[in-house]
């Protein structure tokens, strides 16, 4: 019973500072955003509601960058809190050992890992491309195909189609070296259009010196040639503009948009390397909040003072340095990831693994 009572204050106390904490980062990250973006606001003068609903579509996004670092600092807050006022003595002359008193912190931070999977596929996806939205369409208010040039650009069109293209110039409307997969329900190939060369023309591309294949359950069936083919669809040169992502921005993307695009390339003999790393991150970077824990838990009982300020000053260096080096050790695997340097399991959990291993070794070190 009465180990229960202290598990409950253990994660009150820590739910509560990680919330303080949490808020914190995100209202610093939005000023600062705010401070890059006054050229652009005087620029374009968006009204007050535009600005305010930009900033507010930005805050999901933030919270889950700065969820693993947040519950970080809490925890070598609040235990170095507990240190100082010996409330950890006090736990141990209750009988109750380290690792009793570090399992409700880490089955807190495990399942807010499960839940940060959850909040990413579902509120941070969709706020993100809005704030995305509002930005590029409605303050900017820029053409998407103006001066855009695409090498080597994979995008699923509409019915059914895949389009593949090595040059893509969306001033002019015109690309080169074309292949364009049409594919069922049950994402089986039914025909495979490649292309010398395109250009749109009002409602359509015009396509040069290509071939068609048509299959049925995988085996070809027909094959025709075409010096030039009227393609009629609604992927417009506007449609293929895609924005580069970077590896911050791979939590806004959608696993289930991810692993379809991921399996039609496959099967389309497509390079999908960068798709399968982003979505390895899409579950590695969440749990950077558990493996932080794990090393968050063990820091207070090797570095602590009997002064407050101090033990918070020095519980935020150290989470500062972890997160440099947490954040430039997982940029490096991805790095190494897309070029397939590293296997794109390796590259996105390598950050973690190194994590791991050093929580672990400080875990043994306090418990001697």
């Amino acid at each position: 019973m009465k180990i229960k009572i202290i598990y409950k204050y253990i994660l009150r106390e820590i739910f509560k500072a990680y919330l303080v904490v949490l808020s914190g980062i995100v209202i610093f990250i939005l000023i600062s955003t705010f401070l890059d973006e006054i050229p652009l606001i005087i620029r374009h003068k968006p009204n007050f509601f535009i600005i305010t609903s930009y900033f507010l579509y930005k805050i999901p996004f933030i919270a889950a960058e700065a969820n693993p670092f947040a519950l970080l600092l809490a925890i070598l807050f609040i235990f170095s809190q507990f240190n100082r006022y010996n409330e950890l003595i006090a736990m141990k002359t209750l009988g109750i050992n380290f690792y009793d008193i570090i399992k409700p912190v880490l089955i807190l931070a495990f399942f807010l890992s499960l839940f940060s999977i959850l909040v990413n596929e579902t509120i941070v996806s969709h706020t993100a491309e809005k704030a995305n939205y509002i930005k590029e369409n409605i303050i900017i208010k820029q053409n998407p195909s103006s001066g855009k040039i695409k090498h080597h650009l994979a995008k699923l069109g509409s019915e059914g189609r895949v389009f593949y293209i090595k040059y893509f110039d969306g001033l002019l409307g015109i690309m080169n070296g074309i292949c364009i997969v049409k594919i069922d329900n049950e994402l089986n190939i039914i025909e495979r259009l490649d292309a010398k060369e395109g250009k749109w023309d009002k409602d359509k591309w015009v396509l040069k010196d290509g071939v068609i294949r048509k299959f049925n359950n995988g085996e070809e069936i027909e094959i025709s040639k075409f010096e030039i083919y009227n393609l009629f669809t609604k992927d417009t040169p506007e449609e293929f503009i895609i924005r580069k992502r970077s590896p911050e921005d791979t939590l806004t993307i959608n696993i289930f948009r991810l692993l379809k695009l991921i399996q039609v390339l496959k099967e389309s003999g497509f390079k999908y390397n960068e798709e399968l790393v982003n979505l390895h991150i899409k579950f590695s970077f969440p749990f950077a909040t558990f493996i932080l824990a794990l090393l968050g838990v063990s820091i207070p009982f090797i570095f602590s003072t009997q002064r407050s300020f101090l033990n918070a000053a020095l519980g935020f260096v150290f989470t500062v340095i972890t997160s440099f080096f947490y954040m430039g050790f997982l940029t490096i695997g991805l790095s190494l990831g897309k070029i397939s340097t590293f296997p794109p399991f390796l590259s996105a959990w390598i950050s973690n693994f190194v994590f791991l291993i050093i929580g672990f070794m400080v875990l043994i070190k306090v418990k001697k």
